[in-house]
């Protein structure tokens, strides 16, 4: 087990706290705390704090340039610590809130990344299950990294959290915006629910709010979930690519939806 020392709070994730620590070796870490239900006997906490160990295990070898290092878990007092690279340069919905939407270029050289990320996890059979500006870091070097993937299942079963629509938006923390038709109607979550997220995140990127963002949470809700709703497109300026990659992304059909593989072909991804 690592012996760490924790630092100021890097932001509140869907579960638990993300807190900056210094290791003992003099590292810096990400590291995400979620508490267990004291109430539950403890066999029951072991077993879950098993699972999720086990799942972390499996995320730990995942190694890919755009998605965050997991480098282990601990157990302490009810408390579960997730042990994650460090990513200086902050998430993208901060930077937005720092310099504004993102210029086409750079947008289009941000997009090709986190669908390198995105395409590598489904490759490995992870869904991410939560993409949005929050969980896309930004290294100070341009280079994106996805963060929050994976353990979200897990971390729903150690809060046990219920799936109805009022519990949907809280145990999704409250943000609808970025979900996928099927997710709200809980129809078979995938990886093309992945593909509808990255498609709310470019139109984050390039306006600076996710599509719906002027209605409500419940009201946003329901009108992803009638799918009769003609989903938002990129406003003009933007160049054709980029406003079909968006389009192509908010299919509400998932069989129709592109997968991320056939997204990296896309005109409006730079060739490398």
């Amino acid at each position: 087990t690592t012996t760490w020392t924790k630092g100021e709070v890097l932001g509140r994730g869907a579960y638990g706290i993300v807190y900056c620590g210094l290791t003992s070796q003099g590292h810096l870490v990400a590291v995400k705390q979620v508490s267990l239900h004291s109430s539950d006997p403890d066999t029951a906490n072991t077993a879950e704090y098993g699972r999720l160990q086990r799942e972390v295990e499996l995320l730990k070898n995942l190694r890919h340039a755009n998605i965050v290092g997991f480098l282990g878990t601990s157990l302490y007092q009810h408390v579960v610590s997730i042990f994650m690279e460090y990513i200086p340069g902050g998430s993208i919905a901060s930077i937005l809130q720092r310099f504004g939407p993102l210029p086409e270029r750079v947008l289009a050289l941000y997009t090709h990344q986190i669908l390198e990320g995105v395409a590598y996890l489904h490759l490995n059979r992870v869904i991410h299950r939560d993409l949005k500006g929050n969980n896309v870091m930004l290294m100070p070097t341009g280079v994106i990294k996805l963060i929050d993937f994976g353990c979200a299942r897990r971390l729903s079963c150690l809060n046990h959290t219920a799936s109805h629509s009022a519990d949907l938006v809280k145990s999704v923390h409250g943000t609808p915006y970025w979900m996928a038709p099927e997710v709200i109607n809980e129809t078979g979550y995938g990886r093309k629910s992945d593909i509808w997220s990255v498609g709310c995140t470019v139109f984050e990127m390039a306006t600076g709010k996710p599509p719906l963002a002027h209605m409500d949470k419940m009201a946003a809700l329901f009108y992803i979930g009638a799918r009769r709703g003609l989903m938002p497109t990129l406003p003009s300026g933007f160049s054709d690519y980029a406003k079909n990659f968006v389009k192509i992304c908010l299919t509400s059909d998932q069989r129709l939806r592109p997968s991320a593989d056939q997204l990296l072909k896309h005109s409006f991804i730079p060739k490398r």
